[in-house]
C-alpha cells in the first residue's frame, strides 16, 4: 500500500470515529430527556392551540387559569416542552375545529366512538357525577329517578344526559337554555328537581346565590363519567404530545400540583386518583 492510499484511510478513520463519538450520545439518550429540553420539535412551528369554551369550573376564558382543566393542561404541556395558547370558543365549534386540526387541544371531552378517528384520548383529567339536585328544604329527598314521579325537573337544552334519564316516562321536562336559569328556577318553586354535573351545580350555585345551602345532591350518581384530554389527530406528533404530558402530568400529581390547582379552584380532592 502506498503512503497516499494508507493516508486516504487513516482520514475516513478519523473521520467515522469522530462522527460516532458525537452521534451515540443522540442515539441512546432517553426519550424523555430529550424531550424535555426547550428544542422541541412542536415549538418550532407554532404554540398548540387550546379550544377553551364555557363549562365552569372546568374550563372558561374569563375563569381563572381559564378553568381548572385547561391551567391543568397548560402546566403540564410546560413541563413537557411544548408551549400553548387559549382560544375562546363555543362548545360546538370546539369540537368540529379539534377534529378538522384548526385546534389541538380540547380540556375535557367525553370519551365517544365516533370521535375517535378524529380525536386521540390521553389521561383523565377530572370525573363527572351527573346527580340529581332538589331543594335543600323539601320534606323528602331526591335520591333516584322513582324519586321523580310527577314532578317538574328543569333541564338543559342540548346536553348530553345519560340514556335512562332521557327515556324516563315518571315526570315532566322542563327546558331552559342553561344550568344558571335552572338552578334560578330550582330555587324560585318553578321546577322540583334538576339533574347536572356535581362540581359544576355546586360551582354554579355558589356563584350565584354566595354562602346560601339552597339545595341537597343526591350521595348516588346517576352517572359517571371520565372527562380526558382530547387532542386532534391532524396536530403533528400528537402521540408523542400525549406520551409526554401523561407523564408530566403524572408529576404533578405526585408532587402536589396537580391538589394545588384544585385548591385554587375551589375543588380540593375532587380529581381523579
Amino acid at each position: 500500500m502506498n503512503s497516499t492510499g494508507l493516508l486516504m484511510r487513516l482520514s475516513l478513520f478519523r473521520s467515522l470515529f469522530w462522527a460516532i463519538v458525537f452521534c451515540v450520545p443522540f442515539l441512546f439518550a432517553p426519550f424523555h430527556t430529550q424531550a424535555q429540553t426547550n428544542s422541541s420539535p412542536y415549538q418550532e412551528n407554532k404554540p398548540l392551540l387550546i379550544g377553551v369554551y364555557t363549562w365552569a369550573p372546568y374550563s372558561g376564558y374569563d375563569l381563572p387559569g381559564h378553568g381548572l382543566l385547561t391551567e391543568v393542561i397548560q402546566v403540564a404541556m410546560t413541563r413537557a416542552g411544548f408551549a400553548t395558547q387559549v382560544k375562546k370558543v363555543p362548545w360546538s365549534r370546539a369540537l368540529k375545529e379539534t377534529m378538522r386540526g384548526r385546534i389541538d387541544i380540547l380540556p375535557g371531552i367525553w370519551y365517544q366512538e365516533d370521535r375517535v378517528e378524529s380525536i386521540a384520548y390521553g389521561s383523565v383529567l377530572s370525573i363527572n357525577r351527573l346527580v340529581l339536585m332538589s331543594r335543600s328544604y323539601r320534606e323528602t329527598r331526591i335520591e333516584n329517578l322513582s324519586d321523580l314521579d310527577n314532578l317538574k325537573v328543569g333541564v338543559a337544552q342540548d346536553y348530553a344526559y345519560p340514556k335512562v334519564f332521557v327515556e324516563a316516562q315518571n315526570f315532566k321536562r322542563d327546558f331552559s337554555k342553561n344550568l344558571e336559569v335552572i338552578l334560578n328556577k330550582l330555587k324560585n318553586g318553578r321546577v322540583d328537581a334538576a339533574l347536572a354535573d356535581e362540581l359544576v351545580a355546586r360551582y354554579t350555585a355558589n356563584k350565584l346565590f354566595s354562602s346560601e345551602t339552597l339545595f341537597d345532591y343526591s350521595k348516588e350518581a346517576l352517572e359517571i363519567k371520565n372527562l380526558f384530554i382530547g387532542i386532534s389527530r391532524k396536530t403533528r406528533n400528537y402521540r408523542k404530545i400525549l406520551f409526554l404530558f401523561d407523564q408530566a402530568l403524572d408529576e404533578m400529581k405526585i408532587d402536589g400540583t396537580y391538589e394545588a390547582l384544585l385548591k385554587k379552584h375551589g375543588l380540593s380532592g375532587e380529581g381523579p386518583s
